[in-house]
């Protein structure tokens, strides 16, 4: 056997599956409050879209849409790579998120692999925001409720393409772009499976115990000119509603795929266990690594999603 496979096989052998929770009673239903929250003008936004290349089998796309401003994403458009299938007909379509300093190889390798299958894929550009120029707690709640609207328009834009099966739309992102992927999932029903790496909550657990160095350091600045940690978790922790473990219990247990990596300190394991509590106990596949370690498990993650996927994206 190739030293490589082995390699593969001995890894994967060291995961931790825990199954989704037999007992599981079902998602809670928006109300319309939450839903208002996060409504938006039901008005066309400008697009443009730039074919980059394409094959026999899939192109690839730039596509821009701009939404009204808000602070502090500073007038940014939401960007998005679209891989769509040469092929007829109306296929299914995957959301997905990236990590905090963009759309790397991981997230490529995921897109790449889901559009090599049959899937069109749509990967959301973070917006830039300088962290120094976030002050209050109001301000990072109106980021993240952001995210979800982003999301929101994104997935309208989905469902009106002549190649996106509207009933067949799923999700996943990894640590920031897998919380991203929970709000959007637990507020727009709409995404019919989600899989969440290396997330976890809530935004003010993790924002004062992550050994993430950006973070660490905006924490240790607020810190340096008198702000305990203690008052700005409790500011977060009051001001962020747009929280993934405030709004677990919207989504659906048993159409939720997470996983965690055992030594993480950026998004930290017990962040992550406390969003599977507040899911309701969905399949969770443990990594024996920490966040960043957690690459020597693509291939493996990446199979696995695609299982998970294509089964709940299934036609009928």
């Amino acid at each position: 056997m190739p030293v490589f496979f082995l390699l593969v096989l001995i890894l994967c052998s060291s995961c931790m599956e825990v199954p989704c929770n037999r007992s599981y009673q079902g998602p809670r239903t928006p109300d319309q409050g939450l839903l208002g929250y996060y409504s938006y003008p039901n008005t066309p936004c400008p697009v443009t879209r730039t074919t980059i290349r394409s094959n026999k089998r899939y192109g690839l796309d730039k596509v821009y849409i701009q939404v009204p401003d808000v602070p502090p994403c500073s007038n940014q458009p939401i960007r998005l790579d679209y891989y769509w299938q040469t092929r007829p007909g109306r296929h299914p379509a995957v959301l997905i998120w990236p990590i905090s300093g963009g759309v790397d190889f991981c997230v490529e390798a995921f897109a790449r692999l889901f559009t090599s299958e049959g899937s069109n894929c749509a990967v959301v550009h973070n917006r830039p925001v300088d962290l120094k120029a976030v002050k209050t707690a109001e301000q990072v709640e109106t980021y993240f409720r952001q995210v979800v609207m982003d999301g929101r328009k994104v997935l309208d834009w989905l469902q009106d393409q002549p190649d996106v099966d509207p009933e067949r739309i799923g999700e996943l992102g990894l640590s920031l772009g897998g919380i991203k992927a929970a709000l959007v999932a637990a507020v727009d029903h709409r995404v019919k499976a989600v899989v969440m790496g290396l997330a976890g909550g809530t935004i003010a657990d993790i924002a004062v115990s992550s050994h993430e160095r950006g973070l660490k350091r905006y924490i240790d600045r607020w810190q340096q000119v008198g702000v305990s940690r203690e008052r700005i978790y409790q500011e977060l922790l009051a001001a962020v509603q747009t929280d993934p473990v405030k709004l677990a219990c919207y989504l659906d247990a048993s159409r939720c795929l997470l996983f965690l990596a055992i030594f993480d300190q950026s998004v930290p394991t017990k962040c992550g266990n406390r969003l599977r509590q507040a899911i309701g106990g969905p399949m969770t596949i443990y990594l024996p690594t920490g966040h960043y370690s957690a690459v020597l498990f693509l291939p493996y993650a990446q199979l696995r999603s695609l299982a998970f996927l294509k089964h709940h994206l299934a036609k009928g």
